[in-house]
């Protein structure tokens, strides 16, 4: 079903103002994404916005959202969005539709099991503590350089672990920010032609690209010669069969291993970023949570029994989650004719949505633009269904159990160590000119704690 253009018949949604001849709202969108998708609310629940001379349906509620990803996931399919991504992510799981998809998420599936995370976290919770110790006090950093390569090293360990060359991580380490930050860019583009212009954008995403897929094929290919040296993904990968018996084919294991790799590293690394922003401006808070980890924490470091006991700081991570929620673009495009909110939508319409505006809504989230981890322990939101920072359905993240215990056991690494104090804090903003929304500018000052 993929491509299809049929569009008769849909009708009533609102046109958002500001449409220019030829590009539509794309100014707009590229220029200033959150506040124009955020603004789109006030004219209703399902909005027309063009890309070039695409027409879009944003659906601007979370109980829309949900009901798309959930009771109409077998309606839809990714979208153009995604067909833009499948030649740099093959068939992995971030792309696959329908049959295929679930056939490899039941192979892949076991890689997440719970047994395997309290594995992970170990190996995590040293890595992390590592890392941090190598950080320099009393002085400006980049902190999301940091954490990005902290977060890039703990995949990397949890995919390959001995499998991995010191070339080839440097090779990974180079090409996944170039391929990450290239990403919406390349799929808003109105046409293909425009990709195969050698420009240097075009050049540099492309050989990226090229690198991080042989990179990825020569290490699948080492790691199927020889026995694994201990569990990792890749070694799950290999030794999977389905119901027939057949093994993962080469090129399929390095689609889930790349899916994997960036979708794991960028995600993880942005909210975390997010949530050491708002600790160092909270002080008192990020002292509060830096004693509930004393208490509850071993000086082994973190386990992932323990990870359920830092009440304070899962709470903070939450609410991180809410209102900096990472994916801040995602698409569906309908395969069978969908009506929403009196909104009729035909078959081969393109559908958006943002994450990080739809957990913005008041409705939902009381003063929304204000970081309050309390709400998550005064009442868990009013409507936790409609919390969704790893999406929904059969599609939702298939890692987010791996993500959330990274994602804690980093943060307790650095705030048992480090107490975090911004350098700028009127300096910092929100980006969304990648993959994921970002706080440009965050640069801040780490000093040790007793």
């Amino acid at each position: 079903m993929t491509g299809i253009h049929l569009l008769r018949g849909t009708s009533g949604a609102p046109v958002a103002p500001g449409r220019l001849p030829l590009v539509g709202h794309l100014l707009p969108l590229m220029r200033h994404p959150i506040q124009f998708l955020q603004a789109l609310e006030r004219l209703g629940p399902v909005v027309k916005i063009y890309l070039w001379r695409r027409p879009v349906y944003v659906l601007t509620t979370p109980e829309l959202v949900r009901t798309l990803l959930v009771q109409d996931a077998a309606k839809v399919e990714k979208g153009f969005v995604f067909d833009k991504a499948r030649p740099l992510l093959g068939n992995g799981l971030f792309i696959s539709e329908g049959a295929a998809h679930l056939h490899q998420r039941r192979l892949v599936q076991p890689a997440f099991h719970q047994d395997r995370i309290h594995m992970y976290t170990n190996k995590m919770a040293a890595q992390a503590s590592l890392a941090v110790r190598r950080w320099e006090p009393d002085r400006p950093i980049e902190l999301i350089e940091n954490i990005h390569e902290l977060t890039r090293d703990i995949v990397l360990e949890a995919l390959f672990a001995a499998h991995l060359s010191p070339d080839q991580k440097d090779r990974i380490l180079q090409a996944a920010p170039v391929v990450l930050g290239g990403f919406i860019r390349r799929a808003l583009y109105p046409s293909s032609v425009i990709e195969k212009i050698p420009t240097p954008a075009n050049r540099g995403f492309d050989a990226a690209v090229r690198a991080l897929r042989h990179t990825v094929d020569e290490i699948v290919t080492q790691a199927s010669q020889g026995e694994p040296a201990e569990e990792t993904l890749l070694s799950l990968l290999l030794s999977v069969r389905d119901d027939a018996g057949q093994p993962m084919s080469p090129v399929q294991i390095r689609d889930e291993a790349v899916s994997v790799l960036l979708a794991g590293t960028e995600t993880s690394a942005t909210s975390l970023a997010w949530l050491f922003y708002e600790l160092a401006r909270r002080p008192e808070l990020q002292d509060e949570i830096a004693e509930e980890i004393k208490t509850v924490i071993s000086e082994d470091g973190v386990t992932w029994r323990e990870i359920p006991d830092l009440a304070l700081m899962g709470a903070a991570l939450n609410e991180t989650l809410r209102l900096h929620t990472p994916n801040w673009i995602l698409m569906r495009r309908a395969v069978l004719p969908l009506r929403y909110a009196g909104v009729s939508l035909a078959l081969g319409s393109d559908i958006l949505f943002s994450l990080t505006t739809l957990h913005r809504d008041p409705r939902h989230y009381p003063d929304p633009f204000r970081f309050d981890p309390e709400r998550w322990q005064r009442d868990s939101t009013k409507s936790p269904k409609l919390f969704m920072p790893f999406a929904a359905g059969p599609h939702k993240c298939i890692g987010d159990s791996f993500a959330w215990a990274e994602m804690m056991v980093i943060a307790v690494t650095v705030l048992t160590r480090w107490r975090i104090t911004l350098v700028a804090p009127d300096s910092v903003r929100e980006t969304a000119n990648s993959a994921t929304v970002r706080p440009d500018g965050l640069r801040v000052t780490l000093h040790r704690r007793n």
